[in-house]
């Protein structure tokens, strides 16, 4: 693939990218997102010692990431280090990232239509 074919793919890393560190953000998780080595598109270095690791699928799969990770205390190698998740959509990847990391996911917002006014 010529420097022009990737340009595309490093734009959307970067955006990536970006949208995770938005997301430790909203989680309040401190922490630090990077590049690092291939296939490997984001780093994520957690306050809490996690480490997770977000890898562009090959064209051959139908997902479109993988995500590895290890929290503090795991000895390398463990088997989500091993035996990444797959994830097909950028909700997928979210999840494996809350994951890796810890995070609770919260309560569910509802949006439901306001009652019908009582007419007297």
């Amino acid at each position: 693939m010529s420097l022009v074919e990737h340009a595309p793919l490093a734009a959307a890393d970067e955006r990536l990218r970006a949208f995770l560190e938005q997301s430790l953000a909203l989680w309040q998780v401190t922490g630090t997102v990077q590049l690092a080595a291939a296939p490997v598109v984001a780093e994520i270095r957690a306050g809490s010692g996690a480490s997770v690791w977000v890898e562009r699928a090959g064209d051959d799969t139908p997902f479109r990431w993988f995500v590895r990770w290890r929290r503090e205390g795991d000895a390398p190698g463990g088997v989500r280090e091993v035996r990444p998740r797959a994830c097909s959509s950028l909700v997928g990847l979210l999840a494996a990232v809350r994951d890796g990391l810890g995070v609770e996911r919260g309560s569910a917002l509802r949006v439901a239509p306001a009652p019908e006014p009582v007419l007297s």
